[in-house]
């Protein structure tokens, strides 16, 4: 999505509205698949601020993510703003600035960055996700598992008797909070 801000650099203090729709390819992030829903519905203002400008936006749309737990795919609704100042040449002194090129502000890489942001670090299809069997890859949230695995054999899931004491010190059952 590019917009021509030929009639904003005449004038400090100009502004100029925008809105339009986005299309941002599927990418690979962290090593995992990123997909678009659709494209990404882009809103916002450019102001002149004399030497640099100053972009405001507000994004929606939906992404499809991987389960961090179980691997299946998931949409995820995104709804955020962000602020950005743009330069038509790069700043040594301060490599925050976007750049853009003439009279042309291309959002992509701008909406992009503020996107990657926004994409939860513990990525999970629900909240109560049971994942994948260690043993044998079965997704616990659709059948229970048949190799018998009740997480004994794992050394990390065995309780430790010295934690005894504080097995129901953050259990809140049977107790007013």
């Amino acid at each position: 999505m590019k917009i021509n801000v030929a009639d904003i650099l005449r004038e400090i203090a100009a502004d100029q509205d925008f809105e339009g729709e986005l299309i941002l390819g599927d990418i690979t992030w962290q090593e995992e698949p990123l997909r678009f829903k659709g494209p990404l519905h882009v809103k916002g203002r450019i102001v002149n601020g004399g030497e640099v400008l100053v972009l405001t936006a507000e994004v929606r749309g939906t992404i499809l993510l991987q389960c961090g737990a179980c691997l299946e795919s998931y949409e995820q609704n995104l709804d955020f703003s962000f602020g950005a100042r743009l330069k038509s040449s790069p700043d040594d002194e301060n490599p925050d600035y976007f750049l853009y090129e003439g009279n042309e502000v291309d959002l992509s890489d701008i909406v992009l960055e503020f996107l990657l942001l926004e994409i939860p670090i513990r990525r999970r299809c629900r909240e109560d996700c049971k994942g994948l069997c260690p043993e044998c890859g079965t997704n616990l949230n659709y059948q229970t598992c048949k190799c018998g695995n009740t997480g004994e054999s794992d050394p990390d899931l065995v309780f430790d008797e010295r934690l005894k004491a504080l097995q129901d010190y953050f259990s809140t059952k049977g107790k007013e909070v």
